[in-house]
């Protein structure tokens, strides 16, 4: 069967993987080097999205001016941490695997358009034992932009071999809807995910609870 939207591009981090209590743990481990006191899991569910530099920013602000810290070190040594820890915790949402096979199967092209480092969500995805379902993987450092930057997103559904109007967006947060829509492409925002405002105000396409209602929601856009 031929698609209109054959191209599904997904963010990583509370869109495929709960990987929130992982960096959880980085970050603090970070911060404990530097004597602030402990970010709970809840909180730093609501820093993600911006990358490492702002996860800690945002975490030394609850206590601590930020200009008083070397952010760049500090931003080195985070990644060294999370590099150890990367899938202590971190797994699959719910009926993700199911899904992405499903997808494989009816000839879909998967990609993740993430922006955490490139290296680190490679990583991710072959631990998870998923690589070879995506097309392509592009990072926060593939280019020189990265979401919301819209960009960020065109360039890796051209990077995969298809057309901006081929494509379908799935994500948590506000990049990567505000993305799709600089795009004129349909999304998917998921409800589970690390959104700092509600999701039903995000302008997605579609809301989707669970991933077992991913394919009807992709046929339902495709019939649009």
């Amino acid at each position: 069967m031929i698609y209109k939207k054959e191209i599904i591009v997904f963010d990583l981090d509370g869109t495929l993987i709960n990987s929130a209590p992982d960096l959880c743990f980085a970050l603090n481990e970070t911060l404990k080097e530097i004597n602030i006191p402990v970010i709970t899991l809840q909180e730093v569910m609501g820093y993600l999205g911006d990358g490492a530099l702002e996860l800690i920013k945002r975490g030394i602000s609850k206590y601590e001016d930020v200009d008083n810290y070397d952010l760049e070190e500090l931003r080195l040594r985070f990644l060294e941490i999370y590099d150890s820890c990367l899938l202590y915790e971190t797994d699959f949402y719910e009926n993700v695997l199911d899904s992405l096979e499903k997808l494989k199967q009816m000839n879909f092209t998967l990609a993740i358009c993430s922006n955490k480092p490139e290296l680190l969500t490679k990583r991710i995805i072959k631990g998870l034992n998923a690589t070879d379902y995506f097309k392509t993987i592009t990072g926060g450092d593939t280019f020189n932009y990265r979401k919301p930057d819209s960009r960020h997103l065109e360039k890796t559904i051209l990077q995969s071999g298809k057309k901006i109007e081929q494509a379908i967006m799935i994500g948590d947060s506000e990049n990567d809807i505000l993305c799709a829509n600089a795009l004129n492409m349909p999304s998917i925002v998921v409800s589970f995910g690390y959104s700092k405002i509600p999701v039903k105000d995000l302008n997605a396409t579609k809301i989707m609870s669970n991933y077992k209602n991913l394919i009807n929601h992709i046929q339902e856009i495709n019939n649009i």
